[in-house]
């Protein structure tokens, strides 16, 4: 995003379904966001899990899916989908889909509650 502005960037979007919906978000700011992550080593995406078994209190991986097929075009480092979830992070990324983003995105999942805390 441009820094730049004064104001925050905002996108509103309708679609038929989540993924669209937040893809033509996506797609409208599309060039702000490849300013933004132009020469990052790393990306971080930050899900919300407020619990580990019900959906509704989570980001929904097709919000996450529309994401990554904005950005892993645009990135030349590392993408890593990381969360602390109030429960067992992992066994969210089970429930709500996530673990299939390994192979489908190359992306790194990680519990930021155990993993390495690094500056």
């Amino acid at each position: 995003m441009n820094m730049n502005r004064d104001k925050p960037i905002v996108a509103v979007s309708r679609g038929t379904s989540r993924y669209e919906a937040v893809k033509k978000a996506l797609d409208a700011i599309h060039d702000d966001i490849a300013r933004s992550i132009k020469g990052k080593r790393r990306i971080l995406i930050k899900p919300n899990f407020v619990s580990d078994s019900v959906q509704l209190a989570a980001t929904h991986v097709d919000v996450v899916k529309a994401l990554l097929d904005t950005i892993v075009p645009l990135a030349t480092g590392e993408i890593i989908i990381g969360e602390g979830s109030y429960g067992d992070t992992f066994k969210g990324y089970r429930n709500f889909g996530y673990m299939n983003l390994k192979s489908e995105y190359g992306v790194e999942l990680l519990d930021l509650n155990s993993d390495e805390y690094v500056e």
